[in-house]
């Protein structure tokens, strides 16, 4: 009997994946009219490329050379993504991590204007979120001042809800920081006093920012400094973030009290953080730096971080007294408002911008010493310790940081600091040691019981070797010398890429 024919197979469902030239003319970035004339320069190129080169990838970069597209958009239509437009803007670059989620540089498509797009994450969008966003941005668009980065637009594509700011033509202040290196205290104060104005403008309509912070003061070149994340510190990015008493903020530069009690703050908190930012504008470092969240908010509320002319000693001790007391534990002794702190910092302004510096840093090693950890205390005057002294096998190096040292107090720390770097050097080098004399000692005790137990076949074997003369006590020295020399190399090779392991 035969068996009835196998029905054909119905075709597959699945699509071929797509060119980068379809997705590119289907996200409306890219016209036939561009495709036709990249055309040429894409056979040039594909004769000179590469195996690893795809035909796809030359397109996106002549495309990217020509000024058809961005990096980033090229980037993104590589990968098979085709929208790349929010509601009337279109999607240039991405800018890096704001309060609410990834910023992107982007165009208004009937403007012109750049502007920059904050993006709540489609993944933490309900209806309680998009209501809360909806609240905060209608608070913050009666915001309005020089010094706030001012909210142009706002609105949804699908269920992806967006806020519209200007794009400041600078970096924040963590950056300026890091790559060009601390500031003095005229370019401080005039950064501290504009955050304060636009702070102080916030105060007086009901908004406490909650989380001040270096990377929330974005600065231009000119000097100009504006606030930013108003009102979106944590509110509307996490859901957890609404409830009561969920402390929202950044542990570096949070308040005792806002740990405390997150639904009580009040302007002075702000202040706080205000206070931490210029500590790390002044020093390059946080207050506590290191350990965990849990450890940051310890020493938040119980310890006070090493005196900021300890770390920058060009401060004059009129504006440490200001740092020490925008950053005091006990609210009460602290200054209360941001007119409190510019009145503070009002000697120190010039009546003008103070311009940022461009210029990076040199990688020659600084004068003033990295974190160091609370149980230590730092040493400080004269010859002071150079970046090394962070690990505890340092030697510290002698550098004039105080000119007000009499030269036989600063001797007196310099070699004080020199014998307990140097034992702490020893104690560091002692596991080698001991492991090196450990390995000798056995190898001499192997050898000593080879010549009583190996009989006449090891003395011929000694004497073919011409061995005849070796001791125990010479071979196990021998090794203990080879194993110290292979271990301090290998202490020197890591040193040369920037690690500090102990021998």
């Amino acid at each position: 009997m035969s068996q009835p024919p196998i029905p054909p197979r119905p075709p597959s469902r699945r699509r071929p994946p797509r060119s980068f030239s379809s997705n590119a003319v289907a996200s409306e970035l890219v016209t036939a009219a561009d495709l036709a004339a990249a055309a040429g320069e894409v056979r040039k190129r594909l004769a000179h490329a590469s195996a690893t080169d795809t035909e796809d990838d030359i397109l996106a970069a002549v495309l990217v050379d020509q000024g058809v597209l961005t990096r980033f958009q090229a980037d993104q239509l590589l990968a098979g993504k085709r929208k790349l437009t929010l509601g009337q803007y279109r999607i240039l670059d991405a800018v890096g991590q704001g309060g609410m989620g990834q910023v992107f540089q982007a165009k208004h498509l009937l403007m012109g204007r750049i502007v920059a797009v904050k993006v709540l994450p489609r993944a933490r969008s309900n209806p309680q979120t998009e209501a809360a966003f909806r609240r905060e941005i209608q608070h913050i668009a009666s915001l309005d001042h020089r010094n706030l980065v001012y909210a142009l637009d706002a609105g949804h594509d699908g269920k992806v809800y967006f806020l519209v700011t200007e794009l400041v033509d600078g970096i924040d202040l963590r950056r300026q920081v890091l790559r060009y290196g601390p500031l003095n205290e005229v370019a401080a104060a005039s950064v501290v006093a504009q955050a304060a104005r636009g702070l102080a403008h916030a105060h007086a309509r009901g908004f406490i920012h909650r989380d001040v912070k270096p990377g929330n003061l974005l600065v231009r070149e000119d000097g100009l400094c504006k606030v930013s994340d108003l009102g979106l510190a944590g509110s509307v990015l996490d859901p957890e973030s609404m409830k009561p008493g969920r402390v929202v903020g950044t542990m570096d530069y949070m308040a005792p009290e806002q740990i405390r009690r997150p639904d009580l703050v009040t302007p002075a908190a702000d202040m706080y953080g205000l206070g931490c930012t210029l500590f790390f504008a002044l020093s390059g470092r946080v207050p506590f730096p290191g350990g965990t969240r849990d450890e940051k908010r310890r020493r938040q509320l119980e310890e006070t971080p090493v005196p900021i002319r300890s770390l920058a000693p060009s401060v004059s001790e009129e504006f440490a007294a200001v740092v020490e007391k925008m950053m005091a534990k006990d609210v009460d002794k602290r200054y209360q408002t941001a007119e409190e702190v510019l009145e503070a910092v009002h000697p120190w302004l010039t009546g003008s911008l103070v311009p940022m510096s461009r210029v990076k840093r040199s990688r020659q090693r600084e004068a003033s010493p990295p974190p160091l950890p609370s149980s230590q205390r730092a040493t400080r005057g004269l010859w002071n310790m150079s970046e090394e002294t962070h690990h505890s096998t340092s030697i510290p190096r002698m550098s004039i940081v105080d000119e007000d040292s009499t030269l036989g107090v600063g001797l007196t720390r310099f070699l004080k600091e020199s014998v307990w770097g140097l034992w702490q050097r020893l104690g560091a080098a002692a596991p080698a040691v001991f492991s090196s004399a450990l390995v000798g000692l056995l190898v001499a005790l192997s050898w000593s019981v080879l010549c009583v137990v190996g009989g006449p076949w090891f003395q011929r074997m000694r004497a073919g070797l011409q061995l005849e003369n070796l001791t125990a006590t010479g071979i196990g020295f021998g090794v203990f010398l080879a194993l110290l020399l292979v271990q301090v190399l290998g202490a020197m090779k890591l040193r040369g890429h920037s690690r500090w392991d102990p021998l």
